[in-house]
C-alpha cells in the first residue's frame, strides 16, 4: 500500500474519471433501486465528484440527490473507512489495483457495506497503470469470466451485483454490464 500512497501523490492518476461514464447507468440504477445512500469505495482524489456534467449542468451528486460517501487507503482526505451501511456500493477501477490474494476480503467487505447494490467497474486486458513497480501478484489481463469467478462467490441474496467491464481492441470498444444475483 505503501506504493501505491506514494503514486497516488505524485501522479495525475486517481482522478475518478473513469467513474464519469457509469454516470447515466448508474443514474438509472439510484432511480430503480430507490438509492438514498452511497459509498464510493477507492475514489481516488475525489475529483469525479467536483465534474460538472456539460450534459446537464449538474455534477455527480445534484444529479443523484445526496451526497458520496468517499473511500480510499492512499489517499489522506479519504483514508478512513465510513462506518455503517449504505444502500450502494461503488468500486471503479480500482480491483485491479488490489493483490489478487486480498481481493476475495474486499469483494466481500463491499457487499457487507451495502444494502442493496455494489456496483464494480474494471478492465478488461493488460493493465497498464505503473502503481506497482512489480505487477506479480496483482490482476493482469484478466478477462470477464475472470471478474466473474473472483466476485461471484460473494453475492448475497437480496442484493444486486453489477460488473461493468470495458475491452479496447483494434476494432473499437467494447462494453458490457453484468448483473450477478
Amino acid at each position: 500500500m505503501r506504493e501505491a500512497t506514494q503514486h497516488h501523490s505524485r501522479s495525475k492518476t486517481y482522478s475518478g474519471r473513469f467513474l464519469r461514464p457509469h454516470k447515466p447507468w448508474l443514474t438509472d440504477l439510484i432511480g430503480q433501486l430507490g438509492i438514498k445512500s452511497a459509498l464510493d469505495y477507492g475514489c481516488g482524489k475525489g475529483a469525479q465528484y467536483s465534474w460538472v456534467d456539460p450534459l446537464d449542468g449538474l455534477t455527480l451528486e445534484q444529479a443523484w440527490g445526496f451526497e458520496v460517501a468517499k473511500f480510499d487507503p492512499c489517499w489522506p482526505e479519504f483514508a478512513e473507512l465510513p462506518q455503517g451501511q449504505f444502500d450502494l456500493v461503488i468500486c471503479t477501477h480500482t480491483l485491479g489495483s488490489i493483490p489478487t490474494r486480498d481481493l476475495p476480503w474486499v469483494i466481500e467487505r463491499l457487499h457487507r457495506m451495502t444494502r442493496k447494490a455494489v456496483f464494480i467497474a474494471e478492465k478488461i486486458g493488460p493493465i497498464k497503470k505503473g502503481v506497482h513497480g512489480d505487477r506479480k501478484g496483482f490482476v493482469n489481463d484478466w478477462g470477464v469470466i475472470d471478474w466473474l469467478d473472483v466476485i461471484a462467490p460473494h453475492v448475497r441474496e437480496g442484493v444486486e451485483t453489477h460488473l461493468s467491464v470495458v475491452y479496447k481492441s483494434p476494432h473499437g470498444k467494447f462494453t458490457g454490464r453484468f448483473l450477478l444475483q
